[in-house]
C-alpha cells in the first residue's frame, strides 16, 4: 500500500524519511451530513433536464435516507485503535482484515429499503427479495461486494446492500483520527481507507488547485495520485482522453491503451457543482461511447449497480 494512514504521533518519523510527495494533502475523509446534503442538490438540480430523470429520483431518495441515517443514527467511536492496529499490520484501517463486518449496517439497510418502497414494481420486487434472505445470507453477500466479488451478487440486491455499507463506512472514515504519509506514488489503485475501488478522480480547485483525487465508492475518502497516469495499471504511456461535445468538458473519460480501462475525471474548474457519484449516473451516454472504443471502466458507483 503505497499511500498509509498513520496515528498522527508518527507522522513526524515518517515525514523524516525521504518522501516522494512533500506537502500534498494524500487523503481526505468525508464530512457525512456535507457529503449527502450536497449530493442531494446536485441530483435535484441534474433532474430537472436529464433523460435519466426517473433514475435520478431513484437515487435522490436513497441519499436522502443515507442522509436521515447520519442526521438521526451517527456512529460515535474512538477508531485510534484501528489506525494504530492498521499502521502495525501494514494495511488499511478500516479493511477487512482490519477490521471485520458487523451488523450495524443491518438497520441501514432496513432504512433504506422503507424509503424506496412503492417507486414501482420492479424494484419492490427486488426489495421483497431481500427481506426473504437471512442475515447469514446477507452477510455473506455483503463480505462478497467488500472483497470485490462483485459477481456472486445480483446486480439488483448489490445497489441496495453496498448503500447500506457506503453510509456506514463513510461514518467510520470521518472518524479516523489518523493522517497519510506516502513512501511511492505507484499502486495507488485502491482506496488507502478501506481498500475498496474508486468511482472516479477529481481535480481539485481552491487551496489544491490543479491536484488529482480519486473518489472511493465506498467510504467516499479521497487519495492523491498523480495527473496523466492510468488508475488502474500506473501506465504512463498513451493515455487518451475523451469527452461528449467539446474539449474544456468538464467530464471525461481517462483511457489506458496499455490495460484497456477508463475511469472518469472530473473538473472542479469547469464545474466546481460536481458531485462524482450523481453527475457519473448523469454521464452514462459517455460511458456509452467509450466502451464502444474498446475501453473497460475499472470503477464502480455505490448507486449504479444496474437494475435490470
Amino acid at each position: 500500500m503505497s499511500i498509509k494512514i498513520v496515528p498522527q504521533e508518527q507522522l513526524t518519523q515518517q515525514h523524516n524519511k525521504t518522501s516522494i510527495i512533500p506537502n500534498i494533502p494524500l487523503v481526505y475523509y468525508p464530512s457525512p451530513k456535507s457529503l449527502y446534503a450536497n449530493r442531494l442538490a446536485r441530483i435535484t438540480q441534474l433532474t430537472m433536464d436529464s433523460p435519466l430523470s426517473d433514475y435520478l429520483t431513484f437515487c435522490h431518495k436513497i441519499v436522502l435516507a443515507q442522509s436521515e441515517i447520519v442526521a438521526h443514527e451517527p456512529l460515535h467511536c474512538d477508531f485510534a485503535y484501528l489506525v494504530q492496529q492498521g499502521a502495525a499490520h501494514d494495511c488499511p484501517p478500516l479493511s477487512l482484515e482490519n477490521l471485520p463486518l458487523n451488523d450495524t449496517w443491518f438497520n441501514y439497510l432496513h432504512k433504506i429499503a422503507a424509503m424506496t418502497q412503492a417507486i414501482n414494481a420492479e424494484i419492490d420486487a427486488i426489495l421483497n427479495q431481500l427481506k426473504k434472505y437471512t442475515k447469514d445470507e446477507l452477510f455473506a453477500k455483503a463480505q462478497h461486494l467488500l472483497m470485490g466479488r462483485y459477481a456472486e451478487v445480483s446486480s439488483n440486491e448489490s445497489l441496495f446492500i453496498w448503500c447500506a455499507l457506503s453510509v456506514y463506512y463513510t461514518q467510520l472514515a470521518s472518524l479516523l483520527p489518523g493522517k497519510a504519509v506516502a513512501d511511492t506514488a505507484q499502486q495507488c489503485w485502491h482506496c488507502p481507507v478501506c481498500q475498496s475501488s474508486p468511482t472516479a478522480s477529481i481535480i481539485h480547485i481552491g487551496q489544491n488547485t490543479g491536484l488529482r483525487y480519486l473518489h472511493c465508492s465506498l467510504c467516499e475518502s479521497e487519495w492523491y495520485i498523480p495527473r496523466a497516469k492510468c488508475t488502474n495499471c500506473d501506465n504512463l504511456e498513451n493515455i487518451t482522453y475523451y469527452s461528449l461535445d467539446r474539449e474544456l468538458s468538464a467530464i471525461k473519460t481517462e483511457c489506458c491503451e496499455k490495460c484497456h480501462s477508463y475511469l472518469k475525471i472530473f473538473y472542479q474548474d469547469q464545474d466546481p457543482h460536481l458531485d462524482i457519484v450523481a453527475d457519473d449516473i448523469n454521464s452514462l451516454v459517455l460511458d456509452m461511447e467509450t466502451e464502444k472504443l474498446g475501453f473497460a471502466k475499472s470503477g464502480i458507483n455505490t448507486l449504479l449497480f444496474s437494475i435490470k
